[in-house]
């Protein structure tokens, strides 16, 4: 009987801590990062900001919360394009791809990450040793496997990931702040040549 209390207590409260997050997550896609308050999330749930405090120490520590789950769904599809081929250069076009669809299906969460609190790549995710920007280590597996059967040239690997890195981004940001121009025509002929280029750039001499 008490182990069932509790575990009936730790399911509860698992419940509420997602509960929270949805709430959270809502808030900040409706109103933005101004527009997240503990209060608002404790009145969206119907608790107290009490409660919400029990489980996160401010604003920035449940807004990093929501962000982790849109990270482990970002490095969850990186992962799977990773998987989805064994040719090196489709694997890389692969990575992008998944990249930019991530961005344009989670751009409020994509521009907090990646364009307006950088931090929270530098810092670590509870439980783990290395920043979460460490995900992105996937693409430098990716560059650094092509390296090896020789479909690109030898080099640095952090500096041809930064490469590709910054045309994806590029591309992502430019379809987000700008929809008007960038439509998904154009930012699919956008993408594919910047990556052609770039990746030509890369090729062995």
């Amino acid at each position: 009987m008490r182990a069932a209390s509790s575990e009936r207590r730790e399911r509860e409260k698992q419940e509420l801590r997602e509960a929270i997050l949805g709430a959270a997550q809502e808030l900040f896609l409706a109103h933005g990062y101004e527009g997240l308050s503990m209060r608002h999330v404790a009145e969206r749930i119907g608790y107290t900001p009490t409660t919400i405090y029990l489980y996160f120490e401010d604003k920035d520590d449940l807004l990093f919360a929501v962000m982790d789950q849109a990270y482990d769904r970002f490095t969850a599809d990186l992962e799977a394009a990773y998987r989805s081929t064994d040719d090196p250069l489709q694997r890389l076009r692969s990575l992008t791809q998944a990249y930019i669809r991530f961005a344009l299906q989670n751009q409020e969460a994509y521009q907090m990450i990646f364009m307006q609190r950088p931090d929270f790549l530098l810092k670590w995710k509870a439980g783990t040793k290395q920043p979460r920007a460490a995900s992105l280590s996937i693409l430098k597996d990716a560059i650094q496997q092509a390296q090896e059967v020789g479909v690109i040239r030898a080099g640095d690997i952090d500096q041809q990931s930064d490469l590709l890195w910054a045309v994806v981004h590029g591309a992502a940001s430019l379809a987000i702040t700008m929809p008007e121009l960038f439509g998904h025509g154009r930012l699919e002929q956008t993408i594919a040549a910047a990556l052609e280029s770039s990746l030509l750039s890369l090729r062995p001499a």
